[in-house]
């Protein structure tokens, strides 16, 4: 099956298309802790696609402003800094990497669907736990982001992967096991690796790499990682956007500690979530 090693798989991370400068900008600020608020306004407001973006995620029905925000300093003090990074950051990865329609097994839409849809569960989680409204939109963005390493197999080993993703192909086994083992490395591996050359924020990295493993050492990326694994495990059983899943793991007991809550609990917090899901929508439109 392995028609690529490992080393030329990660290779292919450097043909995803490049982020505009804005976007670069905004990643590195981030990572900075000596930037400021205002920095990070500044690189967005000298953008006026990005701006403009931005505002109209913020006007959207999922945000629910009661009055429409007309500029970055008003959304900064309404919904606060890293709302606003995150809103940045999120649509513009969406709207920089097109999934192709034609995978056998999914389509872009429905890629993008599910990923929308653990974003949105993360988020449920985390205000569940009490995550405030500030903070929020950290698990948001990890959770859309979550699947990205599949990027690459699809755009560049799509023959091979819709055979390994087949549902008949070691049926019963998890995929992202049976990846491991056909090609070396497993898309939430492959994930991490993408955010990594993409400079995003570390807790981001570890939640993208960790989704189906994740393990908690007692650091505040823990909730992070238990929220997007359990919004990825409630969505795969639920089929949001990418039908046909078999062989999926089981929720992880850990991370149902580390939200608080018991297994039987998810379906009263995830209750709402398709129409949550449907209100989000807004960042696919870009």
């Amino acid at each position: 099956m392995r028609s690529l090693s490992r080393e030329q798989i990660i290779a292919h991370i450097d043909k995803l298309p490049s982020f505009s400068m804005t976007v670069a900008k905004i990643m590195k600020l981030s990572n900075d802790p000596k930037s400021s608020p205002k920095d990070i306004i500044l690189a967005i407001s000298l953008d006026p696609s990005m701006t403009a973006g931005v505002l109209g995620l913020i006007n959207s029905a999922y945000f629910g402003m009661r009055e429409k925000v007309v500029s970055l300093n008003r959304a900064v003090i309404m919904l606060g800094m890293n709302t606003i990074k995150n809103v940045a950051i999120g649509s513009a990865v969406v709207s920089s990497i097109k999934m192709r329609n034609n995978f056998k097994w999914f389509t872009g839409d429905q890629f993008w669907e599910h990923s929308l849809a653990v974003a949105v569960g993360a988020k449920m989680l985390a205000g569940k736990m009490g995550v405030s409204s500030q903070d929020r939109d950290e698990y948001f963005v990890a959770g859309l982001l979550h699947d990205i390493g599949k990027v690459v197999f699809v755009q560049y080993m799509a023959d091979d992967y819709a055979e390994v993703t087949a549902p008949d192909y070691k049926s019963g086994v998890v995929k992202s096991q049976v990846e491991g083992v056909e090609f070396g490395i497993n898309h939430a591996e492959l994930g991490g690796l993408i955010a990594t050359k993409w400079e995003l924020p570390p807790q981001l990295i570890e939640s993208i790499r960790d989704h189906h493993n994740p393990v908690f050492t007692g650091t505040p990326v823990d909730k992070v990682k238990a929220a997007v694994h359990l919004a990825d495990f409630y969505c795969n059983q639920r089929e949001i956007g990418i039908k046909k899943r078999v062989g999926m793991e089981l929720g992880s007991v850990e991370a149902w500690d580390q939200i608080g809550l018991k297994e039987k609990e998810g379906g009263d917090v995830f209750s709402d979530l398709e129409n949550k899901v449907e209100e989000a929508k807004v960042f696919l439109k870009n």
